[in-house]
């Protein structure tokens, strides 16, 4: 009693406790409705029936959504491990939702070891204020309330029961979402196929099964030899040795090259050179992690797995079989191991220290020019030797266009200076990656001015092929990576130039004229490797004329 009245201590309020199924019925629906804005943006923009149905339809689709999150969410629905499971998928889920929101690209396993292989240097390159709101509102905040709220669980019999249970009756509910509508949903789900990777957190789970099954061999790998009969072209003796540089680009597109009619001058540089612009290739995958092995493979786009491809020598192991020392030099996120046999280890650009050409976030394009530079040297004790470099850029890799090029190359303006393209223009961002575009034409110029300064001391060529294209908000699409079937031109085109010296054409008795004539057929990445063997005039078993993009032109 204080001063005649009674006082009342208050006593905190307890917390609603859930029980796990109710936990796992909740963060469902907040999946289907706040992390899948892609989906729901890629299913209107179909050919829905008019009317009450088609409104029915998208409620449908809604709750089929939620019964197999349900589903998937139930396997995690246990004591100890519940909150730190769901936890992680959230904050999956919620990356997953940035990049499908902001840049229109799609989560499977593809998409996944792009992520998991990029180095910190260019993942650091994603990071903006943006991003950082989307993990923190559909992220951190979530996981923070996530914590918060108490969880009861009954003995595990019970437990297990009422989560068969739970299960059953997400089964049930898709069961009656998709009866009244199983024509329309079949017909959906066959012309686009896409939706299940733009599902969150579906996509995710999906992702990740399909890169543990790709990525991980159920037994150590065994190297399948490849072209061990190898044997290089004749060089008369005291004949100039031969040098092949190798250019890999990165992310270009054919629509952005003035070479193969853009309207744009991109290739202001390359047009006063003697070179041979193929005008209809096909790159083998969207992203790097794909198309580079391919490329390097015999196996061609169809039948292209990338365990055979692990398991299997490549081109450059041919090569080095057929008596070439074989170089790469990076200046990208490595050669996915295609380097691994060869001659030289393979050389980082960002670790040579070029501080006017680096900085943290890495080099401009123009370090591997001086780099060959200083290996072509007179001095160099392997100058007499035949040899093929492989130069790796980092060419058009987005989102971060702006910090491809050197201001100096700034030629189309207003540029879009962020590495969230959502906040910029369609205008910028074809700006800006059109300004990559115009510098990767000045290194590929300066490259094959450096390799004419070399001419009395090697017989040289240079062969330019990027790994796959670009998209820059076509169709609302951004960046690379789109699932083969369903991807744009913009990401599947792709450029590829030749350019020799009088002594290459010389020694290999390469027709320009004929080259000329050949350059508007249909090639692709599977063309590479036998195209490359057959310029090297590499006789071995492991080639294949009708896939040399030059045969014909050049004695077999």
């Amino acid at each position: 009693m204080v001063f005649g009245r009674k006082v009342t201590q208050s006593l905190p309020r307890k917390r609603t406790a859930l029980s796990a199924n109710q936990l796992t019925a909740i963060v469902s629906v907040l999946f289907a409705l706040f992390y899948s804005a892609g989906f729901w943006k890629h299913l209107m923009a179909a050919d829905l029936l008019p009317g009450l149905r088609g409104v029915l339809f998208l409620a449908a689709a809604g709750l089929l959504m939620v019964g197999m999150n349900i589903l998937v969410l139930s396997l995690l629905a246990w004591r100890f491990v519940h909150k730190p499971l769901l936890a992680v998928v959230i904050l999956l889920a919620a990356s997953a939702a940035y990049f499908i929101d902001s840049y229109g690209v799609v989560v499977d396993r593809h998409a996944l070891q792009s992520v998991l292989e990029t180095d910190a240097r260019e993942g650091a390159q994603w990071l903006s204020w943006k991003m950082l709101v989307y993990l923190g509102l559909l992220g951190v905040v979530p996981v923070l309330a996530l914590w918060r709220v108490p969880v009861t669980y009954r003995p595990w019999p019970r437990e297990l029961l009422s989560r068969g249970l739970m299960m059953l009756a997400a089964l049930v509910l898709i069961g009656l979402a998709i009866a009244p509508f199983s024509r329309e949903m079949a017909s959906t789900a066959r012309n686009h196929s896409q939706l299940r990777d733009l599902a969150t957190p579906f996509n995710v789970f999906s992702a990740v099964r399909g890169y543990i099954k790709h990525s991980a061999p159920a037994a150590p790998v065994v190297i399948r030899p490849l072209g061990t009969d190898a044997r290089g072209g004749t060089r008369p003796p005291g004949a100039k040795p031969r040098l092949l540089v190798l250019v890999i680009g990165e992310s270009a597109r054919a629509a952005s090259f003035s070479l193969g009619g853009y309207g744009r001058d991109t290739n202001r540089e390359l047009a006063k050179l003697d070179i041979t612009y193929f005008t209809d290739v096909s790159s083998c995958g969207t992203n790097t992690a794909t198309s580079l092995p391919c490329m390097f493979s015999n196996l061609g786009r169809k039948d292209y797995r990338e365990s055979a491809a692990k398991s299997s020598e490549n081109l450059l192991d041919v090569i080095t079989h057929a008596g070439f020392q074989v170089e790469w030099e990076d200046n990208n996120t490595g050669s996915k191991r295609i380097a691994l046999r060869s001659s030289d280890p393979e050389e980082d650009m960002a670790t040579l220290g070029a501080t006017d050409l680096c900085d943290e976030e890495g080099c401009l394009d123009e370090l591997l020019v001086r780099h060959l530079r200083r290996e072509l040297l007179p001095t160099d004790p392997d100058a007499t030797g035949d040899k093929v470099y492989v130069l790796h850029m980092i060419g058009s890799h987005g989102p971060a266009y702006f910090k491809r090029y050197p201001k100096a190359f700034e030629r189309f303006t207003p540029s879009c200076d962020s590495v969230a393209l959502q906040s910029c223009t369609p205008e910028q961002i074809r700006n800006s990656y059109d300004n990559t575009i115009a510098y990767t034409d000045h290194i590929l110029a300066r490259l094959v001015a450096l390799l004419g300064e070399h001419a009395d001391q090697r017989t040289s060529a240079l062969l330019y092929l990027s790994d796959h294209g670009e998209s820059t908000g076509e169709s609302g699409v951004y960046l690379h990576g789109a699932p083969y079937l369903f991807a744009p031109g913009e990401q599947t085109k792709v450029p590829m130039l030749l350019w020799s010296s009088p002594a290459f054409r010389e020694w290999r008795g390469l027709d320009m004229a004929c080259a000329q004539a050949r350059r508007t057929l249909p090639v692709s990445h599977d063309h590479f490797f036998h195209t490359v063997l057959g310029l090297l005039d590499v006789q071995t078993s492991a080639y294949r004329s009708e896939l040399d993009a030059l045969a014909g032109c050049a004695p077999a």
